[in-house]
């Protein structure tokens, strides 16, 4: 008998939409095409270690209330609170920045180490941003929509959106008299993660990021950031659900305007009358629609990530953090380079300096340390365009450079997945990991129905997933958003 609903790609938000649906008593397949479920929020095996394929760091999705919905905690979620929520070094004698989740604990700190002037300026800035955070997070917990914007934002803070969508990052937190070693950090999570330039005019909404963690905190959960997808598969099953791994999609089946179901590589078709596509919303519109109903194409983009995981015998010890009063890697470390050097943008060349996401999950969590001792190292490495000559050990001994003497060696194995790895082994074309970035008030204004409300101009067809409203992530509000567009189609 064929299900209600096919899922289309076992990542977070295809695991969550699929469980919101199965709750509410919809049958649903999930057809995943790796062998297992996850994609970028999985961990694996690998180096003789539990890795994670992407930081371990949960911000969004702990205030989405998606946890507590679907009853998590009871299918084996667990998380660990991890507060400070950030450190933040630079590559010369920059102080460290270290934001708790506490806004009084940062500010206090802030005026301790760096006098009255940048902890009031770090006070003004969120005081400011505070309202625009709230409604970043309130716009994504239900599907969006104009009459959204104007109950959920007062006059005050949607005149803010609007003119921080226009400006620049560096332009708005200048303007509130932050330094610039505090705007370099805030950069590198933010237009850096995305592959742009902080002095772009657009990434202005970028400022609200930090804000979010002082209000949802940060959390990793317990044996890997692969027990949330776990966990998501467990709520799918229990209610009914299945999900077939090792099943590529090559294509959708549309009649008569409407979807029909999809046909695998190996030529199998599976039939449902309603489809949801969690992957890449390019695939679908341009290469999955019939001739007639395609968009047009559009430049394929090209990814800058990488990372690094490794076995290490001994903890890094930072120099610019060796007068810091904070517990050593708990918090993920971010190594930024100036903020002349961010204003580049992405190039055909590495970022040089690095610029670096530093995390030892081993440290917060027994579960993640290497059964043959040690310390489990996940560095993310920014602006590490895909095609361009790459060099990961360099990247280990860049690290090495900031610690004192002797971090590398007890180096043990250790592995690179580059941009071109991501594509062989996550379906990511050109290892670009597509996320929406329209921001709030597009989404808000519907200016593209099918990555902001989730349907597309055939029948029974939606989208989901992070090229869709509100984004990559680890959120899971793109998935729960499409279930309930579903169920009220």
């Amino acid at each position: 008998m064929a299900p209600d609903v096919i899922v289309v790609g076992a990542g977070h938000n295809g695991l969550t939409c699929a469980a919101y649906l199965a709750r509410a008593g919809r049958s649903v397949t999930v057809v995943e095409a790796r062998g297992t479920v996850g994609g970028c929020a999985s961990t694996v095996d690998a180096i003789g270690a539990r890795v994670n394929i992407c930081n371990c760091d949960h911000t969004m999705i702990l205030a989405s209330g998606i946890v507590e919905e679907l009853g998590l905690a009871a299918h084996g979620l667990r998380y660990l609170d991890v507060d400070p929520v950030e450190v933040a070094i630079g590559w010369g004698d920059e102080p460290a920045f270290v934001q708790y989740r506490s806004v009084d604990r940062t500010i206090a700190r802030l005026a301790q180490v760096e006098g009255h002037a940048v902890a009031d300026a770090y006070r003004r800035y969120v005081d400011a941003t505070l309202p625009v955070a709230r409604l970043v997070l309130a716009a994504a917990a239900t599907p969006p929509s104009f009459g959204a914007l104007l109950r959920l934002a007062g006059p005050r803070t949607a005149a803010l959106l609007l003119s921080w969508r226009r400006r620049s990052l560096f332009d708005v937190l200048g303007s509130f008299g932050l330094p610039p070693w505090i705007q370099a950090a805030f950069a590198t999570t933010g237009p850096g993660v995305w592959g742009v330039s902080p002095a772009a005019p657009g990434t202005g909404m970028a400022a609200v990021g930090p804000v979010v963690r002082h209000l949802a905190g940060v959390g990793r959960p317990a044996g890997g950031s692969g027990a949330l997808p776990a966990a998501l598969a467990a709520v799918l099953t229990a209610h009914g659900g299945t999900i077939r791994t090792g099943a590529a999609v090559a294509g959708l089946v549309v009649t008569d305007g409407a979807v029909r179901g999809v046909r695998l590589a190996d030529g199998t078709r599976l039939a449902a009358p309603t489809v949801v596509c969690a992957v890449d919303p390019r695939t679908v519109l341009v290469d999955w629609l019939p001739p007639a109903l395609r968009r047009p194409a559009g430049p394929v983009l090209s990814g800058y990530e990488s990372k690094v995981d490794a076995v290490i015998g001994s903890l890094p010890a930072f120099r610019a953090l060796s007068d810091v009063d904070v517990e050593p890697h708990v918090a993920t470390t971010i190594v930024s380079p100036p903020p002349a050097r961010q204003s580049l943008g992405v190039t055909g060349r590495v970022s040089d300096p690095p610029m670096f996401l530093v995390n030892i999950p081993s440290v917060l969590d027994p579960a993640m340390r290497p059964p043959g001792g040690g310390h489990l190292l996940s560095l993310e490495v920014l602006w590490t365009p895909y095609g361009a000559p790459l060099e990961p050990r360099g990247w280990l001994s860049a690290l090495a450079s900031l610690a004192e003497p002797g971090f590398l060696d007890g180096l043990g194995d250790w592995r690179a997945m580059l941009p071109e790895d991501y594509e062989r082994d996550f379906g990511l074309a050109r290892g670009y990991a597509p996320s929406f970035s329209g921001g709030p008030l597009s989404a808000l204004l519907g200016r593209d129905r099918a990555l902001t409300r989730y349907t597309t101009p055939v029948r029974g067809l939606f989208l989901t997933g992070a090229g869709t409203f509100p984004g990559a992530g680890v959120w899971g509000a793109s998935g729960r958003n499409t279930a309930h567009a579903v169920v009220h189609a």
